[in-house]
């Protein structure tokens, strides 16, 4: 048996004729490039596939112990060996017995004894063809399977080292966001309580106010009185003045504590039972002076009976002077429209207020801050109509807190339209006990989340 060589096919020639296997022996190693194996049994030809790669077997049919039928069974029921191809050899009186029992069994070939050599060395050379075309199939297979894996392998390699890189600067930008979080809570928790300062402080500020402008209205009044009756005329027109301004500077006072009280969460909604008739009669006639002023004319679409409402009255009055007001003020010589209708939705019944004008109107960019306290539509308009800038933005907020809303269209030199909805029936609001419920609750749930 020559020298194995791993790189060439290995032949396992089984048989247990001494003689038949020195002449296969010879007669492979003379015309095929192949790794001859022998073997004188079938148990000898297992244990050998079982620590060899074997490519082609020639198998001996009658031998003693384990013929060649029960050896291919074994060889065929074991996952390693059951594909190599089985040649059987057998004495030619018994080829056609034995034949169809070994091709049952999975045998690729059967060769007759004694051993046609040129039949032999063709089959072997075609049988080694097939082997040899496997063989490169697999060595080709496991290198593109090695190359797939490095590449594979690679890429796993930079994934982990960019998912490592990401979760570092995933965990970078968690802290910097944890930490403007906290910046940005700590800031908000500064600002608030400057905004509370600051509310309370003009809260006070109002009233000191107030206490001694009340004086000069009252003053005035009184002494313009008795001007009339002492017959003093030029007196009584500049008392009149005095009056006039005091009343107007009360009202820009009475806006800053309105504000002031809101932002500071302290004002309260008190709902009464009013007849809505009667109070916009009395809102009509409030706002008559100021429609002459401008020469304005006051067109109202409304039923006769605008019905009750439970709501608070004194917010309710001073959304629609609002409206009004500036209706008034920012149109000249025009009309000004006021439509007020009912409806039932599905959360109960509603009141709608609009009020029309063919005024100066407002930008999209006047627009976005129309609600701000302390706004209007810019410097010019300020310094020819005055006013604080208040009274839309205490309208909104009266009206949310009221349970409704306001909304504004407008279209520059053309006029704006203000809608107010609110609903018939308002609930009580007092921010002071709902402070107190809340931060009971608070109170309560610490308690119960503390073990001890």
């Amino acid at each position: 048996m020559s020298k194995p060589d791993l790189d060439l096919p290995r032949i396992l020639i089984v048989d247990d004729n001494k003689n038949n296997l020195f002449t296969l022996d010879t007669l492979l190693n003379e015309h095929v490039k192949a790794d001859i194996i022998q073997a004188e049994s079938g148990l000898a030809a297992l244990q050998i596939l079982l620590k060899d790669n074997i490519d082609l077997i020639l198998l001996d049919i009658q031998m003693p112990d384990m013929d060649g039928f029960e050896t291919a069974k074994l060889i065929r029921s074991r996952k390693k060996t059951q594909h190599i191809p089985i040649v059987f050899l057998t004495a030619a009186y018994k080829s056609e017995e034995f034949k169809q029992k070994g091709f049952e069994i999975g045998a690729a070939d059967y060769l007759t004894k004694p051993i046609d050599a040129p039949q032999l060395i063709s089959r072997i050379r075609t049988y080694l063809r097939f082997i040899e075309q496997e063989h490169l199939y697999n060595r080709e297979l496991e290198r593109k399977v090695r190359e797939r894996t490095a590449e594979l392998q690679q890429a796993r390699d930079e994934l982990e080292h960019k998912v490592t890189e990401r979760t570092a600067q995933l965990s970078t930008a968690n802290v910097e966001l944890q930490r403007a979080s906290e910046e940005a809570e700590n800031a908000r928790a500064v600002a608030e309580e400057a905004n509370k300062a600051k509310s309370q402080f003009v809260a006070n500020m109002s009233h000191e106010l107030r206490t001694p402008l009340n004086a000069i209205i009252g003053y005035s009044e009184m002494l313009g009185e008795e001007a009339l009756d002492i017959e003093l005329a030029d007196f009584y027109e500049d008392l009149q003045k005095i009056h006039r301004a005091g009343k107007h500077l009360l009202g820009l006072i009475n806006d800053v504590l309105d504000i002031s009280k809101i932002e500071a969460g302290r004002m309260e909604v008190f709902p009464e039972e009013v007849n809505l008739t009667e109070l916009f009669h009395d809102v009509v006639n409030t706002a008559k002076p100021l429609m002459e002023n401008n020469d304005n004319q006051l067109i109202i679409d409304a039923p006769q009976d605008l019905g009750m409402m439970y709501t608070d009255v004194t917010k309710l009055r001073q959304i629609l002077l609002n409206l009004l007001s500036n209706a008034a003020k920012f149109t000249e010589a025009g009309e000004i429209h006021v439509n007020i209708t009912r409806d039932i939705r599905e959360d109960g019944e509603w009141v709608r207020f609009a009020v029309k004008d063919c005024g100066i109107g407002i930008t999209n960019e006047q627009m976005a801050k129309l609600f701000k306290p302390f706004t209007q539509a810019d410097a010019s308009t300020t310094r020819k109509y005055g006013g604080t800038g208040l009274g839309l933005a205490i309208t909104k907020s009266f009206a949310q807190m009221m349970g409704g809303d306001i909304v504004a269209d407008s279209v520059p030199n053309k006029g704006s339209t203000f809608t107010v909805e609110l609903p018939v029936v308002t609930e009580h609001s007092d921010p002071d006990a709902e402070a107190a419920a809340a931060a009971a609750a608070s109170s309560a749930d610490n308690v119960v989340s503390d073990p001890s």
